[in-house]
């Protein structure tokens, strides 16, 4: 049947309980969404220098997230919890 605890951590994932491996960051012309930072670009494409980086990690939650980071950012998790 599986492990209880990870089937707990895949939970916590999908609800985004909590924070990804993804640096915050927020664009220099709109900075009201953030985005989850990879290394040269968001997960949604835009190049890290028209960014402005925050010194926490993205949570793919809430209205003010990125949508497009939100989604790659728990399919990331979820793929490294397995």
């Amino acid at each position: 049947m599986g492990n209880p605890a990870s089937r707990f951590r895949s939970v916590g994932v999908w609800l985004a309980l909590k924070p990804s491996a993804f640096a915050a960051c927020r664009e220099a012309d709109a900075p009201a969404v953030e985005h989850a930072l990879a290394k040269r670009a968001t997960l949604c494409g835009i190049r890290k220098e028209q960014v402005t980086v925050y010194r926490h990690l993205f949570v793919a939650r809430g209205a003010k997230q990125c949508s497009e980071c939100k989604a790659k950012a728990r399919a990331a998790d979820a793929a490294a919890s397995m």
